[in-house]
């Protein structure tokens, strides 16, 4: 069942009221205002004026498939609005005979409206509504366009954020199925341990619907999964604490962000040095941003191709989702290296 379209007439009501009032008002001279035979008069010109109106809509409809100039165009409107008064007068009129046989009151009322008498007026009338439908119907389709511009701008945004978030997914599966390897032979049981864990995480990894973004609730059980497999490995060489606002809990962030910052911490940081480390997080609000904070022992190193990926991954993932409103930033504060993410208008 086809769409009704409430704006075209609600557009064609008030645009015809007008029309319609002066053809209510007009009579004859041995004709009061309200006569009944002014009235059918007056009801048949409206109606069929309205109707051709229609008619002029369903060729320029036909007709905007073609590309053609404005000039084109012009001369087309003049001509079938002029055309199309005439013929909706001659129907006017062989209307009124019709009837005015049948019934003789309306003889003079027939008798007082000359042929083509309306046909300019009508023709003024039609030319005014084909300019007003076209230019209307001209930014109806520049609307359209522009909402599907930007429905396939956000589409092609959503499909890089997918592509580069099955890029991260790999990257992290790989790096846990090493650590469960490396601790089969030195810890079984622990191993059942990291299995379990890993089993959860990898439920969040590949759920049924991909999500380029959770909330932190979400991410921080997975992240609390990944340090349980990560203390096996490295036991009391981590030292790990998190200062967490509550109020932040509940808000977006892209999946596996701040797992991967300390994934990131752990492999470049911690694990290479035989010293304990820190590995702190801290997650707060403030106004209507939220900041996540990532601090490990260690120096800031030079990205590498192998090292910077993850990050670089990350980078782009936040430009993506946030544009000009989120961060990452990675500097060294006194013996630690800090990773920043800020997400302005997140709250």
């Amino acid at each position: 069942m086809a769409r009704v379209n409430f704006r075209f007439w609600l557009l064609q009501t008030l645009g015809w009221l007008p029309y319609a009032l002066l053809q209510f008002l007009v009579n004859s001279d041995d004709q009061p205002v309200g006569a009944p035979e002014q009235i059918v008069a007056a009801s048949l010109q409206v109606l069929l004026a309205v109707v051709g109106s229609l008619l002029l809509r369903a060729l320029y409809q036909r007709l905007q498939r073609v590309q053609w100039g404005e000039l084109r165009w012009l001369a087309t409107v003049v001509i079938a609005s002029i055309a199309l008064a005439a013929l909706v007068d001659g129907i006017h009129h062989a209307g009124l005979d019709l009837v005015a046989s049948m019934w003789p009151p309306m003889q003079a009322v027939n008798a007082a409206q000359p042929m083509f008498a309306g046909a300019l007026l009508l023709s003024l009338m039609y030319l005014l509504w084909s300019l007003l439908y076209l230019a209307l119907s001209r930014q109806q389709r520049l609307e359209r366009a522009a909402q599907s511009a930007q429905s396939l701008k956000l589409a092609l945004k959503e499909a890089e954020v997918q592509r580069l978030l099955g890029q991260l997914s790999p990257h992290f599966t790989f790096n846990t199925i090493n650590n469960i390897r490396a601790l089969i032979l030195k810890d079984p049981e622990a191993a059942r341990s990291m299995l379990g864990k890993f089993a959860a995480t990898l439920r969040y990894q590949f759920a049924d619907a991909p999500q380029a973004a959770v909330i932190l609730a979400d991410e921080l059980r997975t992240v609390h999964d990944y340090l349980e497999l990560v203390r096996l490995q490295l036991g009391t060489r981590l030292s790990y604490s998190e200062q967490i606002d509550p109020a932040a809990l509940p808000l977006q962030v892209p999946k596996f962000s701040l797992l991967l910052l300390l994934e990131n911490a752990i492999k470049h940081g911690l694990a290479p040095s035989p010293h304990a480390g820190i590995l702190q997080v801290d997650i707060r609000t403030q106004d209507d941003s939220l900041q996540m904070d990532v601090r490990n022992s260690g120096q800031l190193a030079e990205r590498t191709d192998t090292t910077g990926i993850g990050l670089s991954n990350l980078e782009r993932r936040l430009q993506l989702m946030y544009p000009g409103a989120a961060s990452l930033n990675l500097s060294q504060d006194g013996d630690c290296v800090l990773a920043r993410i800020r997400i302005e208008h997140c709250t």
